[in-house]
């Protein structure tokens, strides 16, 4: 007779083949080296994997330089005279110097502070000085080296495979034409990064499930979730996909407004933590926004493998990178957006969502070195995950079934 107790209901409904997901997962040999590397060589150089926003080059000439960590690359995204968004590697083809020194701006072209050879924002080499001591040079051949990219909503993805297995539709599956303009009507409002010293797992794991929530945010966010009828915060709806996985949250209606939270949602129009209802009945409503249709709902959390977290609520999204150094470090990137503030309501109503969101940040990433520490001394090499933690089920058998097919 089994010792468990018996499971008590829970308001989850449940979408996608769990067939191949794990209850028990082996974290230790993840962080080691060489199963590192495989994971570089067999997911990071195989995925579509956003690295900025459309937002952030508007105009013909707008450029923004990204780090890909794991790959070791720079990257220059910008959108040509033709109004393409291109990503190039940040190399200037004479002796492979760092092409591009500001972090963003607006340019006919780039030209290398080494030499000054000179390239359009298409990628062409447009200018080589002191040209005829290179007898026999092809300017095609010296182009700027491009890297796959393709456009979805408001952002750019890049594929450093030499011929991706999937067009990124086919990547982001069921996901590709659910958002439907959601997101365009945003502006940067935060952004900030850290480096950890815990592995990329660890650390978007934190991200992707709601079990913590209760006790981990505790003071910050003691009843924005949850309530009366379902007081583990249970996922009302969760969903795995072919890559990825999303779960949507609802929001505790018995929620009780801080001082400082209603002065701020009264002056300017509601955000995290305050959840304005909105109407998924009006006709050509996005599919993707509360896919599963929730009452009362709060907000969706996706993951999109391997290393990208988007959140979003009625009138705000939040991007997540959690770009791998090593086996043992994490650079953690986060954006957030929010409806174009209209007035100072507005920009104290962004004020405290930035406010808030930065201190539930700081709680979630308090986890993450002391895990790592722990797998790192060897004792304990597997962890269990709940059915609330079906997402991390999901991560990690993605992440094994690409490191297998490309052993």
């Amino acid at each position: 007779m089994s010792n468990a107790p018996e499971l008590a209901p829970s308001i989850t409904v449940f979408k996608g083949d769990r067939s191949k997901l794990k209850s028990k997962v082996n974290l230790l040999e993840r962080i080691q080296p060489d199963y590192y590397q495989s994971e570089v060589d067999s997911i990071y150089r195989q995925s579509w994997l956003p690295v900025t926003s459309t937002k952030e080059i508007p105009e013909k000439g707008d450029f923004i330089v990204v780090d890909v960590p794991p790959l070791k690359a720079s990257l220059i995204v910008v959108r040509g005279q033709d109004n393409q968004v291109r990503a190039f590697y940040n190399i200037c083809r004479h002796r492979a110097n760092k092409l591009e020194l500001d972090e963003r701006g607006n340019k006919r072209g780039f030209t290398c502070p080494f030499h000054a050879w000179s390239f359009n924002t298409e990628g062409k080499l447009t200018g080589v000085t002191d040209e005829p001591q290179f007898p026999g040079l092809n300017r095609q051949e010296h182009d700027l080296i491009p890297v796959h990219t393709e456009v979805w909503e408001t952002f750019v993805f890049v594929n450093f495979a030499k011929a991706p297995k999937h067009s990124l539709a086919q990547w982001l599956g069921e996901m590709h034409g659910g958002y439907q303009g959601f997101f365009d009507d945003r502006e940067q409002i935060a952004h900030w990064s850290i480096e950890v010293n815990a592995n990329w797992h660890v650390t978007i794991n934190a991200f992707t499930e709601g079990y913590h929530s209760l006790f981990l945010h505790r003071a910050t966010l003691p009843d924005y979730q949850g309530g009366k009828d379902n007081p583990m915060r249970h996922r009302p709806y969760l969903e795995v996909m072919e890559h990825h996985g999303r779960y949507s949250a609802k929001a505790n209606p018995d929620h009780h407004m801080t001082p400082v939270e209603k002065l701020a949602f009264d002056a300017g129009r509601p955000l995290y933590p305050a959840f304005p209802q909105i109407d998924t009945d009006v006709p050509g409503f996005p599919a993707s926004v509360n896919p599963g249709r929730v009452n009362n709902w709060a907000f969706d959390i996706t993951e999109l493998f391997p290393c990208f977290v988007l959140i979003n609520g009625a009138n705000w999204h939040q991007c997540m990178w959690f770009w791998p150094i090593d086996e043992n470090r994490t650079l953690i990137r986060v954006i957030d957006y929010a409806y174009k503030g209209q007035g100072l309501g507005d920009r104290l109503a962004h004020s405290y969502f930035r406010v808030r969101n930065r201190e539930v940040f700081r709680e979630d990433i308090s986890t993450m070195e002391a895990i790592h520490a722990s797998l790192k001394t060897g004792v304990m090499s597997h962890v269990v995950l709940s059915q609330q933690e079906m997402l991390l089920q999901k991560h990690y058998a993605v992440a094994a079934e690409m490191v297998e097919a490309g052993a």
